[in-house]
């Protein structure tokens, strides 16, 4: 869906850039993902602005598998925590070095599953723009020989 500019002005919600790390805290606590585009998100999501964008898989990576249960709950109904908590989560951070080797086996890997998820998109639309014809007859298969 497209992002209404107008409203993202007149409620103040933060545009969050590509490749920028969330981490979801509230509800569905630790589900981490790397934006592709562009895009705005609720109060729930956590956004990683780093000035060295080389760091993110190694962050993705690192939140990923978080012990989350280890900052408490500040909800009686669900797992959550809150912003301030998020902002104080400890963090090891990599050298130069470290980060290198780190990334020189991780790129390829974040690379293929970013080609994956996109052929996944293209092909989830083009079956929901096929499927319908083939049912409805507009599109006839039957003298194709496999």
């Amino acid at each position: 869906n497209d992002i209404n500019i107008k409203d993202v002005k007149k409620f103040n919600v933060a545009v969050i850039p590509e490749n920028t790390v969330l981490l979801s805290f509230k509800l569905t606590v630790g589900r981490v993902a790397i934006t592709d585009e562009i895009m705005t998100t609720n109060e729930a999501i956590a956004h990683f602005k780093t000035q060295d964008t080389r760091i993110n898989p190694y962050l993705y990576c690192y939140l990923k598998d978080y012990n989350y249960q280890s900052l408490g709950s500040t909800s009686s109904i669900a797992t959550a925590v809150n912003s301030k908590i998020i902002k104080a989560m400890p963090f090891i951070i990599p050298n130069d070095i470290e980060l290198q080797k780190f990334n020189d086996i991780a790129l390829p890997a974040f690379e293929t599953i970013k080609n994956n998820q996109l052929e996944n998109k293209r092909l989830t639309e083009l079956r929901d723009s096929i499927l319908p014809k083939l049912m409805s007859g507009e599109i006839d298969v039957s003298d194709i020989d496999l």
